[in-house]
């Protein structure tokens, strides 16, 4: 039997199905980054590298990560086997669910079994829009947004990323709630059912925390429409003080009264290690839920989001030792707000605006503006264009942030700077 390959297609292309040559093709943007991560920046022996400002780590405290696993890390011959399953062992859900009534003062204390592990925030939060959500149901997302959201939803769920425009107006006031659901009616009149709403809380990329009159107003939006709200929580413990009295401080939803805004089975919590413990590379992401046919539903697909027993076993040790984890909480807090501080007063040296206000993560929003190669008065369209000029100009200059499109800005010409660097590094990266 003779095989032909369409003539507008490569053997390779051809031998794909259409999602996995449009995979690849969406896949292409990945390139920049093996730039960028293959000659990385170090003021001693690599002064000339590249300056990566867009990876949101805490690069301020891997020794002390290291130090610890270091010290402390060992695994026992049964963690070389498959363990409990691919949901977290009930050792890592006990330390985890310890943990966040400890610091999230949930109105219900945690229960183990209400949470679920994967190799990641962003995969369990795959798995959770894969069972909540239909193909070509939607999500409402705030505009601006952490960038791999919509990766998560589109790649394999096929689920719709639908984007609230604030015009201009408080995205963490009640204000923001009336658009949200000007947004889903907007939504169904094109025959796209909105299923759910995601809260980054705090906010990625503006690091900013929603007021808990404003969490309720989400609630009970979510409770009307009978659709799901789930609140990434990742940043919770990276809030630190800066010199803004309107700055507002962390209230995790689960310390709220939420049964009386939202049913259980409709609200969901997306927590992990790798923000405010800095082991980014450890792949350990939770969500905590009470619906139980969710849970049922989560545990089959976590088979394929599995975290290793390696770094399971890691993140056991760092939050079952309290004594050490409030010490690491307390000097990030300070070094998150030393760097903070620190890339305001480069800024404001070289008059660059930002967004006031922020106080958690670790992200400033900054205007370029005035920076973009066309007048402030072009065309939408060309203001895009200009933006994305902009980035290959900072690339080719080996310094790398967000640019605003990447996270679904409104407008032309923000970005996103990571802050949470070695003090020569933020320096070199903002000078260049």
């Amino acid at each position: 039997m003779k095989i032909t390959i369409r003539s507008d297609l490569s053997t390779d292309d051809a031998s794909l199905a259409f999602r996995g040559r449009q995979l690849a093709h969406d896949a292409q943007n990945l390139d920049k980054f093996k730039i960028i991560m293959g000659d990385p920046y170090h003021p001693d022996t690599n002064p000339d590298g590249f300056i990566n400002m867009g990876t949101a780590e805490n690069y301020t405290m891997l020794d002390e990560v290291a130090e610890f696993v270091n010290q402390r890390f060992e695994l026992d011959p049964g963690e070389f086997g498959y363990s409990l399953g691919p949901w977290g062992t009930l050792r890592l859900r006990k330390a985890m669910a310890s943990h966040m009534n400890r610091y999230f003062h949930p109105q219900v204390p945690i229960d183990p079994d209400c949470l679920l592990f994967g190799n990641g925030v962003n995969p369990v939060c795959e798995m959770l829009t894969f069972s909540i959500c239909d193909v070509g149901e939607g999500i409402l997302l705030s505009r601006p947004i952490y960038q791999a959201f919509q990766h998560d939803f589109e790649t394999r769920a096929k689920v719709k990323p639908v984007f609230v425009d604030s015009d201009g107006g408080d995205l963490f006031s009640a204000f923001a709630v009336d658009k949200y659901e000007e947004a889903l009616i907007a939504a169904e009149k094109h025959r796209i059912r909105i299923r759910a709403i995601l809260l980054c809380h705090p906010h990625n990329p503006l690091g900013q925390c929603y007021p808990p009159q404003t969490l309720i107003k989400f609630m009970q939006l979510c409770s009307k429409y009978e659709i799901h709200l789930i609140c990434d929580e990742i940043y919770a413990l990276s809030v630190y003080n800066i010199p803004d009295a309107k700055a507002v401080k962390f209230e995790s939803t689960l310390s709220l009264e939420t049964q009386r805004y939202i049913h259980p089975s409709y609200l969901h919590v997306l927590y992990g290690m790798n923000k405010d413990y800095a082991v980014s590379g450890l792949r350990i992401g939770c969500v905590y839920t009470r619906n139980s046919t969710l849970l049922r539903s989560l545990r089959l697909t976590g088979g394929l989001q599995w975290s290793g027993n390696a770094s399971e076993k890691i993140a056991i040790l760092m939050l079952e030792d309290e004594q050490w984890l409030s010490k690491f909480l307390q000097l990030s807090r300070e070094r998150l707000a030393a760097a903070n501080k620190l890339a305001r007063k480069l800024l404001d040296d070289g008059g660059i605006l930002y967004r006031k206000g922020a106080n958690a993560g670790f992200f400033i929003w900054i205007d370029l503006r005035p920076y973009l190669p066309t007048p402030l008065d072009a065309s939408l369209k060309a203001r895009w264009t200009a933006e994305e000029e902009l980035l290959k100009q900072l690339i080719e200059n080996k310094v790398f942030i967000n640019n605003g499109q990447d996270l679904s800005a409104e407008e032309p010409g923000w970005f996103r700077v990571i802050f949470a660097q070695d003090e020569r590094l933020i320096k070199e990266g903002l000078r260049r």
